[in-house]
């Protein structure tokens, strides 16, 4: 009786051991992979190696990895708020992009990227707290996915300025005879003056402003104080917002016209 006994705990004890090799050898399995299932303008969260889906969408997003974090911790006095770089890849019409979002650390809220005619507001979480590193595995990206209206009614203007880019989506009437007429060589009227909006659009990235469709006119003078580069806006865009008001490049030439009428 005790040598049956034996035999059975040792056969138990055979068993055990194959089972827990067999499972060492499996691969790990990542308890982040897998397809979330997302609706455009609604927020949806995701963790590295997930993927966001979208019904009747040709576009799915992929949080990748975290690039880089150097946000300043919270509760700690910083020279330079820092910031948080991801990568997500992108596939779109079973064509697959890759594309880097970064958010400041000085930003509260969603942070807008443009990808196509798709406008991506997303937010990074959690924020860093002083003494206490995130894990890997902790992070959380945010996503508000939206589809951006088709261009119509208007012309795409893309102006070069010392070699940066920007582009003015013309829609007043009188504003498009005018740049019609300087691209076509017919006016001196060469300086775009528009309002500038914070926020960017689709159709000028990367920047994160845009001018007014409906209060951009082709001039031949301006003030200087609104005269700059892109990136001087890009730089500084609550000064040209609240303070300037406008932007009127000295500069600009026209590089490429859309029509969308």
């Amino acid at each position: 009786m005790i040598e049956r006994n034996q035999r059975s705990r040792n056969r138990l004890a055979i068993c055990a051991s194959g089972l827990l090799y067999l499972l060492l050898a499996l691969p790990a399995c990542d308890s982040t992979s897998g397809v979330v299932s997302g609706e455009l303008g609604k927020s949806s969260h995701v963790s590295i190696g997930q993927t966001l889906s979208f019904a009747g969408e040709d576009l799915s997003i992929r949080f990748a990895e975290v690039i880089s974090d150097s946000r300043c911790p919270a509760g700690v006095e910083c020279v330079w708020p820092g910031e948080i770089s991801v990568q997500i890849q992108i596939t779109y019409f079973k064509s697959l992009h890759q594309k880097t979002l970064v958010q400041s650390g000085a930003a509260p809220g969603l942070t807008t990227a443009f990808f196509n005619e798709y406008k991506i507001a997303f937010k990074v979480t959690p924020y860093p707290q002083a003494g206490s590193p995130i894990k890997k595995g902790d992070y959380r990206l945010e996503l508000v996915v939206t589809k951006e209206a088709a261009l119509s009614g208007g012309v795409l203007v893309t102006f070069d300025v010392v070699g940066e880019k920007y582009s003015v989506f013309f829609r007043e009437p009188d504003a498009i005879r005018d740049v019609l007429a300087v691209y076509n060589g017919a006016s001196q009227a060469r300086i775009p003056s528009g309002r500038v909006i914070r926020g960017g659009a689709f159709y000028n990235q990367p920047w994160s402003w845009h001018i007014d469709p409906d209060d951009i006119q082709m001039v031949e003078v301006t003030i200087e104080l609104c005269d700059g580069r892109p990136s001087d806006l890009e730089a500084d865009i609550d000064y040209w917002v609240n303070t300037v008001g406008r932007y009127c490049p000295w500069g600009a030439v026209i590089v490429a016209v859309e029509d969308f009428r």
